[in-house]
C-alpha cells in the first residue's frame, strides 16, 4: 500500500482492525498475514471489486449486495494470490461468480465479496469442510466478526455461496433460524421452498435484507442441475431466486437502486 493510500482511511481499515484483534486460531487454521493487494476476497484481500496495487481503494458498497463464500483459501493459494497480487479471476470461482452476477444484472462494484471464515488452511488442500468448524469458540467469533460486517455494509441482498454457509449464517438472524438451521443441503432449502428468505432481520443493520442460497461456483456446472425453484430447475432457477430478491426489496433497476440507502459509516465507525 503507498503512503498515499494509508494516509486517506478507509472503512474497510474498521474491518481489518477487528480481524487482527483474534488471538489464537485452531489447528488447521493459520493467520493470514498480509492483504493482497489486488481483487480478492475478505479477508485475504479487500472484498472490493477492481481492487488495484498502490492505487485509492473503490468505494465501500454500502446497501449493495454481500456475497459469502466459505473460507479464503489454502496457505499455498493465499501465497500464489499475493504473488499475482491478486486471486486468478479465470478461475472457476470467479469466473462462474462474474458471469451469474452478469445474468442477473448485479454490477461486481455493487457488492463485497467476504468469507464466513477467517484466516487459511495450513498446508495446500482448499476443498472440503474448515478445519476451524470444529471450534465452537472460533466459530462464535467468526459469526460475530461477520455481522459486524453486515453493519458496515448494510447489505439489501446476501448471496451465499455452498452448502457451508447457509447453516453458518442462520443463527444471525431470526428468520434465517427458522428457515435454514441444520439444513446441509441446498436441495432440502429448495424442497421446503426457503432458499430465498425475506425480509431477513440482523442486529445493526437497518433495513431487512433478502437472503439467497446459491451453488457454490467452483462446482456450479456440476451442481447447479439439481436446483429448482416454482417450475423452474438448474441455472434459470438461480437466476430466478435472484431476481425475485431484487424485487422484493426493491431494485427492479438493479444498478441504480441497489445504492438506495444513505448510511453514514463515520457515525458507525467514528476515528
Amino acid at each position: 500500500m503507498t503512503k498515499g493510500m494509508k494516509n486517506n482511511a478507509h472503512a474497510i481499515d474498521a474491518l481489518f482492525a477487528l480481524h487482527d484483534q483474534f488471538g489464537s486460531y485452531p489447528d488447521g487454521v493459520i493467520r493470514i498475514p498480509r492483504r493482497i493487494p489486488g481483487t480478492a476476497f475478505f479477508p485475504g484481500g479487500y472484498g472490493l471489486w477492481n481492487t488495484q496495487p498502490n492505487e485509492l481503494l473503490p468505494p465501500m458498497p454500502v446497501g449493495g449486495v454481500k456475497v459469502v463464500g466459505h473460507n479464503f483459501d489454502s496457505e499455498t493459494g493465499f501465497h500464489r494470490s499475493f504473488h499475482h497480487a491478486g486471486e486468478n479471476l479465470k478461475s472457476a470461482t470467479w469466473r462462474n461468480l462474474l458471469t451469474f452476477l452478469k445474468q442477473v444484472g448485479i454490477p461486481p462494484e455493487r457488492c463485497f465479496f467476504t468469507n464466513a471464515y477467517v484466516g487459511l488452511r495450513a498446508g495446500d488442500r482448499a476443498m472440503g469442510a474448515f478445519p476451524g468448524a470444529r471450534d465452537p469458540d472460533f466459530v462464535c467469533w467468526c459469526r460475530n466478526f461477520l455481522l459486524e460486517q453486515l453493519r458496515l455494509i448494510q447489505p439489501r441482498l446476501i448471496l451465499t455461496l455452498g452448502v457451508h454457509v447457509p447453516g453458518f449464517l442462520a443463527s444471525l438472524s431470526p428468520e434465517l433460524k427458522s428457515a435454514w438451521s441444520g439444513v446441509t443441503r441446498l436441495r432440502v432449502l429448495d424442497e421446503r421452498g426457503v432458499a430465498l428468505v425475506y425480509p431477513s432481520t440482523f442486529s445493526g443493520v437497518l433495513r431487512p435484507a433478502a437472503v439467497v442460497a446459491l451453488t457454490h461456483p467452483a462446482y456450479r456446472r456440476l451442481n447447479v442441475k439439481s436446483r429448482r425453484y416454482g417450475n423452474l430447475q438448474g441455472d434459470a432457477a438461480e437466476q430466478a431466486l435472484v431476481r425475485d430478491a431484487l424485487t422484493r426489496v426493491g431494485n427492479g433497476e438493479t444498478k441504480e437502486r441497489l445504492g438506495s440507502i444513505s448510511v453514514s459509516l463515520s457515525e458507525q465507525y467514528p476515528e
